[in-house]
């Protein structure tokens, strides 16, 4: 068997890791090197699969096969041992990828992790992770930038790990951090564009307050319970004028 016909299956191997859904997130960020040898071992696994299938076919369905087989060597195609089946193993990789995502989605993934909440969770870093709590918990999120703005919301949804530098949430609360004490003063209370909107939806053609941020200029980031944050502001007020 010629070894330059093992591309197709090397190429398949590839398609595979870059496209099925719970492996493309993983090895989008990975060096070409280790892509490559990814590839290499799925290439080698579809091709047994498919040598697997082709003695099952040939043992179950004998006439079909040699017919089919004799079909192909007669083709303008020069003959080549195993050609065809490596050229096949390449086709069931593209098509085969594309239905087992398709009926992943269709089936809301089993009730398993979606792709991306199961990337995250296994090659996210610390601030997606958290991101990826709170969006599947529907926990408020508080984050304070470089300039000392502090935004208070909810996730709206799981961005893909390293796909993209900017995170989305729907605010609830903003403020900024005094300089010198570093205590978070809140200045914007959402809820009220919120509530206006709500009682009379037909003034306002268009209403969107998420706000995206470049995780770069995020500095602290944390899970944000109200009544622990009400707690402990009270107990510093009470300090600072005892003071």
């Amino acid at each position: 068997m010629p070894y330059n016909i093992l591309l197709f299956p090397l190429v398949g191997g590839y398609y595979i890791l870059l496209n099925f859904v719970y492996f493309k997130y993983k090895y989008q960020r990975l060096s070409s090197q280790r892509i490559l040898f990814g590839s290499i071992v799925a290439g080698i696994l579809l091709l047994f699969f498919i040598l697997g299938l082709r003695v099952l076919l040939e043992h179950c369905f004998p006439f079909f096969f040699k017919n089919t087989a004799s079909w192909l060597i007669e083709s303008p195609v020069p003959h080549t041992p195993f050609l065809w089946t490596s050229v096949t193993s390449f086709f069931i990789a593209v098509i085969g990828t594309h239905i087992i995502n398709y009926t992943l989605f269709k089936l809301n993934f089993f009730g398993y992790d979606s792709p991306v909440s199961y990337s995250v969770r296994k090659y996210g870093d610390e601030l997606e992770y958290l991101f990826r709590d709170c969006a599947i918990n529907g926990t408020l999120l508080q984050f304070t930038l470089k300039n000392n703005k502090v935004y208070v919301g909810f996730a709206t949804y799981i961005p893909p790990p390293k796909e993209t530098n900017y995170l989305k949430i729907s605010p609830v609360l903003s403020g900024f951090r005094d300089n010198e004490t570093k205590r978070i003063n809140f200045t914007t209370d959402y809820y009220k564009g919120i509530e206006l909107y709500m009682n009379d939806p037909s003034k306002h053609n268009f209403f969107d307050i998420d706000i995206v941020v470049k995780q770069d200029e995020i500095l602290t980031a944390n899970a944000f319970d109200p009544d622990m944050y009400e707690i402990f502001n009270s107990t510093g007020q009470e300090e600072e004028k005892s003071d």
